[in-house]
């Protein structure tokens, strides 16, 4: 039968976590277990490989409301019934191997008894030493795994493997001085072992000091370029020290400096993609660093040049509507109809449709490597398309309003006097001088919805203000990657 597994006792969440808190134990949890892989052998590698893959279970669980209601509902009733521990292990003093498989099984309280046993028994034996830490330290026994730890070196105190798991043992304790110590030792009997210096590393992350934990991983990476503990590990100390100046260009938004805002914003976006370059195809740690990348993204925005370059391809794509539209020089009532309701479906399809079932990424924005996203961070809803599919067109007119002229006065120049040349030429005209006075107005302002809009630039953000949401970046490898591209 399946072990019933307490997700809050084994992310340590307390009370009246949040989203946040969860997240950031998430991470905590990967990068412990992670670095723990890589100096653990046998039956503890595979007991911590284990744990490891139960995280993602956790995420997808306590992140859904739906499936984190009913997984209370059971973890309650499993308390209910549960007993405190397992019946005490035989009288008979217990092998090492079964120590070690009573882990494994997740019968820890009974490994502490038997262990407890078989220390008594061989006194001087460091591997009984170590496994009866070992079940203390799953028992959350701290202190006591940290002595037991600790009498293990003094019966073998040239084995690195045993300072390493004094310094484990040690920073669950909070003991943060001692157990750097005792992994410094570990790394002077084996230098070349990363994964001592991979744990050391993990401690430093978790205390934020970016600039030691940059150090050990770099002399990792140097060693072993595919190590993707290291990359991982360090993926995450550019991504969380990124995250630190988001605070810095908040300041300097509000205080009018929006120059100075963007640069911080892009050196930030930078950071962020190499970030997600070393985290690699690893999904779980990059649903982890996403959240303030996409917010970054936000904030900048796609360049209006970038962006008026798709609203062209948006035209060419609907081109077949607007041949049937110039049918009969506009006059054919049947022909119009017929090319807005083409051109209005194709736009539909692309708009609504494919960015709805491929992440936000209409046929365009796939094309040129741009995303949309709600302002919540998340991916925008069905709702949120639709919106802005309906009010884009009107965008669209505004943007090229120099279209629109032509198409309105050929349509109804019958009304007028001026024939569809010179309809033509005054819609060109002007159309010509608002680009111009658009292009002109942002060299010297950000166009973006986030951090100061010009007043043209708020016109075309219309359908992005209304729908709230917002275009930005995609990563790089989305640009004209239609191998999994979804079309229906």
């Amino acid at each position: 039968m399946d072990v019933f597994v307490d997700y809050y006792q084994l992310l340590s969440l307390e009370p009246g976590w949040d989203t946040d808190r969860l997240r950031k134990a998430l991470k905590n949890a990967f990068r412990g277990n992670q670095g723990r892989i890589n100096v653990a052998t046998g039956k503890k590698r595979e007991e911590i490989e284990q744990r490891q893959a139960l995280i993602p279970k956790a995420q997808k669980i306590l992140l859904d409301p739906d499936a984190k209601a009913k997984y209370d509902q059971e973890l309650a009733e499993w308390k209910q019934t549960a007993t405190p521990f397992e019946v005490a292990a035989a009288a008979a003093i217990p092998t090492l191997l079964e120590l070690w498989q009573l882990i494994d099984d997740g019968r820890y309280r009974d490994a502490v008894e038997g262990g407890k046993k078989l220390v008594q028994h061989t006194p001087n034996d460091y591997l009984a030493w170590e496994v009866y830490a070992r079940a203390n330290y799953y028992c959350k026994e701290y202190r006591t795994a940290v002595s037991a730890a600790e009498q293990a070196i003094r019966c073998n105190p040239q084995k690195a493997e045993l300072y390493a798991d004094a310094g484990e043992y040690l920073a669950a304790d909070e003991q943060w001085d001692k157990a750097v110590l005792q992994l410094h030792r570990a790394i002077q009997l084996e230098p070349n072992n990363s994964g001592y210096k991979l744990n050391l590393a993990s401690i430093y992350i978790g205390h934020e000091i970016w600039a030691d934990a940059e150090a050990l991983l770099k002399g990792v990476l140097s060693q072993e370029p595919s190590n993707s503990t290291a990359r991982y590990f360090m993926a995450i100390v550019i991504n969380d020290r990124a995250s630190e100046r988001i605070s810095e260009v908040v300041e300097l938004a509000n205080s009018g400096k929006q120059g100075q805002a963007r640069k911080i914003l892009k050196e930030i976006q930078r950071d962020f993609d190499e970030a997600q370059k070393l985290a690699g195809n690893n999904l779980e740690l990059l649903d982890l660093l996403s959240s303030n990348s996409i917010q970054v993204r936000r904030w900048l925005g796609v360049n209006f040049y970038y962006r008026l370059f798709g609203f062209s391809l948006d035209g060419v794509l609907a081109s077949p509507g607007f041949a049937l539209m110039a049918i009969d020089g506009g006059t054919n009532q049947l022909a119009t109809i017929g090319g807005v309701i083409v051109a209005l479906a194709i736009w539909g399809y692309s708009w609504v449709w494919l960015a709805y079932k491929n992440c936000g990424q209409d046929l365009i924005k796939r094309l040129l490597g741009m995303q949309i996203v709600s302002d919540d961070q998340r991916l925008p809803s069905l709702g949120q398309l639709i919106t802005r599919a309906i009010i884009k067109p009107f965008n669209f007119f505004l943007a090229y309003l120099v279209f629109g002229l032509i198409i309105v006065f050929s349509m109804f120049g019958h009304l007028g006097q001026m024939g569809s040349g010179v309809a033509a030429a005054i819609g060109m005209t002007v159309g010509l001088m608002l680009i111009g006075l658009r292009i002109f107005w942002d060299l010297f302002f950000v166009t973006s919805k986030e951090v100061m809009p010009t007043f043209f630039g708020s016109a075309l953000f219309m359908h992005e203000k209304i729908a709230r949401t917002t275009v930005v970046a995609a990563n790089k490898n989305d640009v004209m990657n239609f191998g999994e591209y979804h079309w229906f």
